[in-house]
């Protein structure tokens, strides 16, 4: 079964995201601008990145490995396009969280802004586990 998250277009993504209404793009970018900054590790991964809002305030002086998964390929490619200044500490993966746990890797930070809602708590539970930040 495809989950529907293959089939959102990026672009309606973000555009609903950004509407003034709803205003989650803008918000969840400078909380990732906090967290991103406020810690002191130097790896993080990015549970749902979709096109990577937020990527822009990496520190390449600070991170030398960034993860960013997303169950959506096209989402991938976007960050892998959009953030190509990135590419020596950027990897992104591919995975379905909540069938492909076990594909993550260790990460001292993890990130998951607007994700447990759609995986839900046990899977999430389980991600984080395998990470182990």
């Amino acid at each position: 079964m495809v989950n529907p998250w293959e089939k959102i277009e990026l672009s309606d993504y973000e555009n609903h995201m950004s509407l003034d209404s709803v205003g989650q793009l803008q918000s969840m970018n400078q909380t990732m601008k906090n967290q991103l900054n406020d810690y002191c590790v130097h790896s993080v991964m990015i549970l749902g990145i979709a096109g990577g809002n937020g990527l822009e305030h990496i520190r390449k002086d600070k991170y030398q490995k960034v993860y960013g998964v997303d169950i959506n390929k096209e989402y991938l490619k976007a960050v892998e396009a959009g953030y190509r200044n990135l590419s020596d500490i950027l990897e992104c993966m591919n995975i379905d969280i909540i069938h492909e746990a076990d594909r993550l890797p260790h990460a001292e930070f993890l990130i998951a802004n607007l994700l447990v809602e759609y995986i839900g708590y046990d899977a999430f539970a389980n991600a984080v586990n395998k990470v182990n930040p």
